[in-house]
């Protein structure tokens, strides 16, 4: 009996895989291609705007990391725009601004600090460094600035932290150093919930004794550094309060909208551009928790502005579960992504509200679609089962707008 359910079991899955593979590649709606457009770098934003974000299908994908830095090209010259916002560490991300602003090191060092290992790749470092000569080109008030929004680290947020009140509060800086001494990247995911729980309220209690040294804080080092090294410490204690969440998901996307809010209101008058997976930047929900893009949606209205990204052949960089990573492909079909068959990894910009007035794209756009949803990483059996790497969506009401490819290739990790 056993033999017959692992042979039916056996079956089962090889029928799926073949199924997946069985698709059809001519789109059932043939749409008029003149609405869309090629060069990221051009396409326009509405003015009145005031967070633009840009999702990912996968991580571990050249392409999408390109069009963050497309993107955000438009933004700077077309809205203004100076603050790129990625989907990592807050207190890493500190590291990376630095460096743009004229720090020591190297592009490649730097994006190593933001605390995930997808984005180790030289696009990045690409970024970065475009970054960096902008800025040489630029007086101060003009600079971009580049930071971060998770909250899942704590080594770069306690030493910026630590650095500031050394140089303050010297008495302080010692207690809570030794009181948050168990908090490392290295072991973040091995910590009982005691240690955690007696972490978060000492940070909570550092937090309110910073609170009242503010003036003093910022009279030795200004206000902006007093306002970093403050935020620094409600991340770690933000991360001990998501690691003690018993919804993780929910609570990180909350988590990553109030440090959205935040940036808002450290950086007022300012086109926030956001990044980050698709999941987390829709405007409505993808997965089963509330997510960041929700959030934004039902707080900014129209003001809050979302970008999507799609491919029919996704070959992208897969992290396994020892860190290291493979190249996994899967392919999905939609009626956006089979328009640009044989396209290559040109990227097509759709402009939801000027395709919506041409009836084909309004046909396309109104109607549940398959688009692919990868995350970090994706077993060899997950790829036999559509539904472990796909979702159902009806676009125009998820996305103000996608960048669309027939085929997208993995990053280049840097060593």
């Amino acid at each position: 009996m056993f033999q017959k359910r692992m042979i039916f079991q056996i079956l089962s899955v090889a029928c799926l895989a073949l199924l997946a593979g069985c698709v059809n590649n001519k789109p059932t709606i043939t749409a008029d291609l003149s609405i869309v457009q090629e060069d990221i770098t051009k396409i326009t934003i509405p003015k009145d705007v005031q967070v633009v974000a840009l999702g990912e299908a996968s991580h571990g994908v050249s392409q999408y990391q390109q069009a963050k830095a497309d993107v955000f090209k438009a933004l700077v010259k077309q809205n203004k725009s100076h603050t790129f916002i990625i989907e990592g560490d807050f207190g890493g991300a500190l590291k990376v601004d630095a460096y743009i602003n004229g720090g020591e090191g190297t592009a490649q060092e730097a994006v190593k600090q933001i605390g995930f290992g997808i984005y180790r790749t030289e696009e990045m470092a690409h970024l970065v460094e475009w970054m960096r000569s902008y800025n040489q080109t630029v007086d101060q008030k003009q600079a971009l600035h580049f930071y971060g929004m998770d909250i899942q680290r704590f080594d770069n947020n306690k030493e910026y932290l630590f650095n500031i009140l050394r140089q303050t509060s010297p008495e302080l800086s010692a207690e809570y150093e030794k009181a948050l001494e168990q908090l490392t990247d290295e072991n973040r995911n091995t910590l009982d919930q005691s240690t955690l729980q007696e972490a978060k309220k000492s940070v909570t209690e550092l937090i309110s004794k910073i609170d009242t040294l503010e003036s003093q804080i910022v009279q030795e080092v200004g206000q902006q550094a007093f306002d970093f090294a403050r935020e620094c410490a409600r991340t770690i204690e933000a991360y001990c309060q998501l690691q003690l969440s018993a919804d993780y998901n929910a609570t990180r996307d909350q988590l990553m909208y109030e440090k959205v809010q935040w940036f808002q209101q450290h950086i007022p008058n300012e086109v926030l551009f956001i990044t980050g997976h698709n999941g987390h930047v829709a405007k409505k929900l993808i997965s089963s928790y509330t997510n960041l893009g929700s959030l934004l949606a039902k707080d900014l209205k129209n003001a809050y502005y979302s970008i999507g990204t799609d491919a029919r052949i996704t070959k992208f960089n897969s992290q396994k579960e020892n860190g290291e990573f493979e190249v996994i492909e899967v392919k999905n079909v939609n009626d956006m992504n089979l328009q640009f068959t044989n396209t290559g990894d040109t990227a097509h910009f759709i402009d939801f509200a000027k395709a919506s007035k041409n009836a084909q794209w309004e046909q396309i756009l109104t109607s549940t679609q398959s688009l692919t949803t990868l995350n970090v990483g994706l077993s060899s059996w997950q790829r036999l089962l559509k539904p472990m790497y796909t979702v159902q969506i009806v676009p125009q009401e998820h996305f103000d707008a996608m960048i669309v490819y027939d085929t997208v290739t993995p990053t280049t990790l840097l060593p």
